[in-house]
């Protein structure tokens, strides 16, 4: 009977349950702590995303440093395909001072109207009128920096730019739970801006597209609609996602050693197996049964561990997942989160699949190298 090898080894790790519970549940442990790790970093990730993209436009078409625009594209930006909407913004570095405290901030003018078509900024104000807002000159901050400043909604703070100085009233305080916006940004009136940077030109034009997972194919359109300079609203971000992609490399690398252990651990045991299996692999080579049928009938072994330890280890991983998302897990303030944040990595599931077949296949290949060794006639002269 050809592939016989296949049967014989079921019934082989089925013989031996013990040992193969013991072989299936290494590589189920070492998989569950995988995915669980990778889905933190997923959720990591996605919440800093998330929290980013409320006050960051997925697209900023600027002229370059040091230049500005000074024409009005707003009509050609919006006729690309894809762009749900523009928003033009003048952005300069500058401090913020009450009394003897100052913070050095990025001063954004915009144009009330278009921001909030783009941010829904009143749903992200924390104290304030929205309609006082758009009616007055004054700022919006974010509410970690008016907590450093110890400022309220109506104080009033001086604003200092490198060619002038004002005071300016306090209109509100957005939050968006990212921390560097919080404390580092500063909304003021376009024609403010523009006045106190003797301007009249933009920095560039914010733009909200449609098909966001997909952001870097409307860049060459809107370079070629505008002679502008697009920049995807990650690049401004790279350090922090640069280091996250660094830590998550590293767990990774990290827990596939530790799967490595589990498969040295599978070894031995299949090194215990096939020790006691001599005669019977004896008898096989007597019937007939060519050495490298010896080994597949091993090597399936491994391969129905690893395929069973990772199908158990994943199913295992999203329920851990799925509860541990319902849990609130508080983090100390310093982190600046209201929850620790998981989110299923479903994304990754088929290579650490991969990876869960390959530890099972892996750690029986030596085992099965030595039963294709074995001579009949040396088994039954010792037997």
């Amino acid at each position: 009977m050809r592939k016989w090898y296949w049967f014989v080894g079921a019934k082989q790790a089925w013989y031996y349950k013990k040992q193969t519970a013991v072989c299936v549940g290494g590589i189920t442990a070492a998989i569950v702590v995988l995915m669980v790790i990778l889905s933190f970093s997923q959720g990591f990730q996605d919440f800093f995303s998330e929290r980013i993209l409320l006050m960051t436009p997925h697209l900023a078409l600027e002229a370059g440093h040091n230049d500005q625009v000074n024409s009005d594209l707003q009509r050609s930006i919006e006729s690309v395909d894809g762009v749900e909407g523009s928003a033009p913004y003048l952005m300069f570095p500058g401090l913020i001072q009450r009394g003897l405290a100052a913070e050095p901030v990025t001063l954004k003018g915009v144009n009330w109207v278009d921001e909030n078509r783009l941010f829904q900024i009143e749903d992200l104000l924390e104290s304030g009128d929205w309609t006082l807002i758009q009616q007055n000159e004054g700022i919006v901050i974010g509410a970690e920096l008016a907590r450093l400043l110890g400022v309220n909604t109506g104080d009033v703070v001086t604003v200092v730019t490198p060619l002038h100085s004002a005071p300016l009233r306090v209109e509100g305080s957005f939050y968006t739970g990212y921390y560097p916006l919080d404390v580092g940004l500063v909304l003021l009136p376009l024609e403010k801006a523009q006045n106190l940077t003797e301007t009249t030109g933009l920095t560039g034009y914010g733009v909200k597209v449609a098909g966001f997972p997909d952001v870097d194919q409307y860049i060459l359109p809107l370079q070629n609609k505008t002679n502008l300079w697009v920049r995807p609203w990650y690049e401004r971000e790279q350090s922090l996602f640069i280091g996250m992609s660094v830590q998550r490399t590293v767990l990774i690398w990290i827990m596939i050693f530790t799967l490595l252990v589990s498969a040295l651990g599978i070894m031995n045991v299949f090194l215990l197996r096939t020790w006691g299996q001599q005669r019977n692999v004896g008898v096989l080579r007597t019937l007939g049964a060519a050495p490298l049928e010896i080994g597949a009938m091993f090597v399936t072994q491994g391969l129905y561990c690893g395929v069973l330890g990772g199908a158990l280890g994943i199913a295992a991983a999203r329920i851990v997942v799925a509860v541990l998302s319902t849990l609130t897990i508080h983090l100390p303030q310093v982190f600046y989160m209201e929850r620790l944040p998981i989110r299923w990595a479903g994304q990754d599931v088929w290579w650490v699949a991969g990876v869960a077949v390959a530890a099972g296949l892996g750690a029986v290949l030596w085992p099965a190298w030595r039963m294709t060794t074995v001579e009949p006639s040396e088994v039954m002269r010792n037997g």
